[in-house]
């Protein structure tokens, strides 16, 4: 696309506002960054500064519901996302993941494998590094591998991967999305202008998902914990398969439980783009899972202490809670947002033998613990407390293992899931796990 001349506004000055704005001024457009929280003064013009763009680049925070930008749609001015920007402008292949859990694991295990295999990829999107930073810099004998959130595909209109990954859908930034119909369609803007050159890898144990696929006009790769699937990859007789194939021991891959769908889809993925069963196997072995996903941070008198910060909402936390087999001491709790905890509790395996609770929404934890006559539960002030609780809990109930498995965001006192593991691992160090 042809940004010459033209004058555009990005919407956002966080990291990936200003990678967007340096690629649009690269490409020769006139462009200005707009943010909300620069000054009362500058907000109230941004009626102004909208109405005299010809080209809206939305970051992936902004909410593109307002007023001024339904009316720039209206005007047919172009409306688009930071990650739909970097495609047009991007040369090398495009392998998009998007999930409500598993994202950044699964873009992280592509990126390993196709390294190992000695390929030129590039993980970026919502992992860190923005799309825009790199994507008028990469070659047609590179590829992207990009995560990408809700927030930034419900602003495509044209974005089409070559390789799209769907890894599940449940309820999560209902906040922003409205309701989960609203955020399942966001989510399916991954393949939506996906053509039959394309590739397709999907979940086929997700209901929702499934029910999609006669929507998919790419070639379909599905994946599956529960059954064959003669086109795509499996989980049979303690083997991770890809059509009929075994390429690896589940014992021996760093991941457990629905853990495993992440491992699954790297693998149609990498084997489907070429590359080699031994490679990909060998790989896995060797891969270990980013931080605060389920991680060892070690024991206390011989409970394991495990920091799974990065479970967000209740569907991360139940996949935890069930990839373990060890009787637990569950820690629960955060931001009070939309989540329903009644799915929680009555999700919950029998070896989660007590449950802590802290944060803004602990008293919905409880309430909904109430309703599923979950009786060994105790509120807690904050993180700090619910672990030397959880701990002391472990011992007199007999529990193995205490995990933290918040199924809430963290912005009730932490500034992310990021910051709230780090604290989570400070606390553990302070009372003598090691």
């Amino acid at each position: 696309m042809n940004f010459v001349g033209k004058r555009a506004v990005v919407y956002g000055a966080g990291a990936s506002g200003l990678s967007a704005y340096d690629l649009l001024k690269d490409k020769g457009a006139s462009v200005i960054v707009y943010d909300d929280d620069i000054g009362a003064q500058r907000a109230t013009s941004s009626v102004g500064v909208f109405k005299d763009a010809d080209i809206i680049v939305l970051s992936p925070g902004v909410d593109g519901s307002k007023d001024f930008i339904l009316d720039a749609k209206l005007e047919n001015k172009l409306v688009i996302g930071e990650l739909e920007l970097a495609s047009r402008c991007c040369y090398a292949e495009q392998i998009a993941v998007t999930g409500t859990n598993g994202k950044t694991t699964t873009t992280t295990l592509i990126d390993y494998i196709f390294k190992r295999a000695g390929r030129r990829s590039h993980a970026v999107g919502n992992i860190g590094t923005p799309f825009s930073a790199i994507a008028d810099k990469l070659d047609a004998e590179e590829v992207a591998i990009i995560e990408a959130s809700s927030f930034q595909l419900e602003s495509s209109i044209c974005f089409s991967p070559d390789t799209a990954v769907f890894l599940n859908v449940a309820p999560d930034h209902l906040e922003r999305h409205g309701s989960f119909e609203k955020y399942v369609e966001a989510k399916a803007n991954i393949f939506l202008n996906q053509g039959p050159q394309d590739f397709i890898v999907y979940n086929d144990d997700d209901d929702t998902i499934r029910s999609l696929t006669p929507r998919m006009k790419a070639q379909k790769l599905p994946f599956s914990m529960t059954h064959p699937v003669t086109s795509g990859a499996y989980v049979s007789s303690g083997f991770l398969c890809w059509q009929a194939r075994p390429i690896v021991s589940v014992n021996d891959v760093d991941m457990r439980g629905k853990e495993l769908e992440n491992a699954l889809a790297a693998i149609a993925v990498c084997i489907s783009h070429g590359i080699s069963d031994y490679c990909v196997a060998s790989a896995l072995t060797e891969f270990t899972r980013p931080k605060y996903r389920r991680q060892r941070v070690g024991s206390f008198n011989g409970i394991e202490v495990i920091d799974d910060s990065k479970a967000t909402n209740v569907s991360a936390c139940l996949s935890a809670c069930c990839g373990t087999e060890k009787n637990t001491v569950l820690i629960l709790g955060g931001a009070k947002r939309e989540e329903n905890f009644d799915n929680l509790f009555d999700g919950l395996p029998k070896t989660v033998l007590s449950v802590c609770a802290y944060g803004e929404n602990a008293d919905c934890i409880l309430e909904a613990a109430q309703k599923a006559r979950f009786e060994n539960i105790v509120r807690c002030g904050d993180l700090s407390e619910a672990l030397c609780i959880a701990l002391k809990k472990a011992e007199s109930v007999g529990a193995e293992e205490v995990l933290f498995s918040p199924a809430s965001k963290s912005f009730d006192a932490f500034s992310g899931y990021e910051q709230r593991g780090e604290r989570f691992d400070a606390y553990a160090r302070e009372l003598g796990v090691k």
